[in-house]
């Protein structure tokens, strides 16, 4: 099981505020970014109540981080399609 995180924007020397997570057992890496980048889209346009989130990570069953991409990163590298794979 993979979990997908939808962060806020990280504070200077902290960890960043989870919104959301949701849990999925997608196993392909390639697969799993391309999903939780459709979640994200879904996420930022139906947002009414709660705080819009920044961006993204997806984390292992373990905890390690896997793969993340934030609005930020898009917008330094412009790269707005592929999240960084660790």
């Amino acid at each position: 099981m993979y979990r997908i995180e939808f962060v806020a924007p990280r504070p200077e020397n902290g960890a960043p505020e989870v919104l959301d997570r949701m849990m999925t057992d997608i196993t392909s890496l390639d697969h799993l970014v391309a999903h939780a980048k459709s979640l994200f889209a879904n996420v930022v346009h139906q947002r009414t109540r709660k705080p819009v989130p920044h961006g993204f990570r997806i984390l292992d069953d373990h905890g390690a981080e896997l793969a993340h991409w934030s609005i930020d990163e898009a917008s330094t590298t412009g790269d707005e399609t592929e999240p960084p794979v660790h």
